[in-house]
């Protein structure tokens, strides 16, 4: 997991997937990427291929935990199996969900100009 700073935009990037072993250092991380980041916040998940429920549940959190802040979390890179799970748990009701990088990026440029 490492954070890159682009201009407005903010990323998370996993580098895996989220399981048991890993799921709390990934909360203690989205938390520190939450506090000490820029309004436009994007989670890129393009190389993950499995979360746990655990994962979805600090995803879930972390953008409402982002709007209450006034930020706005959103996440790229998902991929057609893990776009499934992301519509059956319904997190495109709360939050932006984008299959490319660029997509998401091109979203917050977008809402700058209007």
């Amino acid at each position: 997991m490492k954070v890159i700073k682009k201009a407005d935009i903010d990323i998370l990037e996993l580098n895996e997937d989220i399981t048991i072993k890993n799921s709390e250092q990934f909360r203690i991380m989205m938390g520190k990427f939450l506090n000490e980041s820029a309004v436009c916040l994007i989670l890129d998940l393009r190389h993950a291929s499995y979360l746990n429920s655990s994962g979805l549940g600090v995803i879930a959190d972390g953008a409402m935990k982002a709007r209450k802040t006034g930020k706005e979390l959103v996440v790229s890179g998902i991929n057609p199996p893990m776009a499934e799970i992301f519509e059956i748990v319904k997190f495109n009701t709360f939050m932006e969900l984008f299959p490319s990088m660029e997509q998401a990026e091109l979203y917050f440029e977008q809402k700058k100009t209007l």
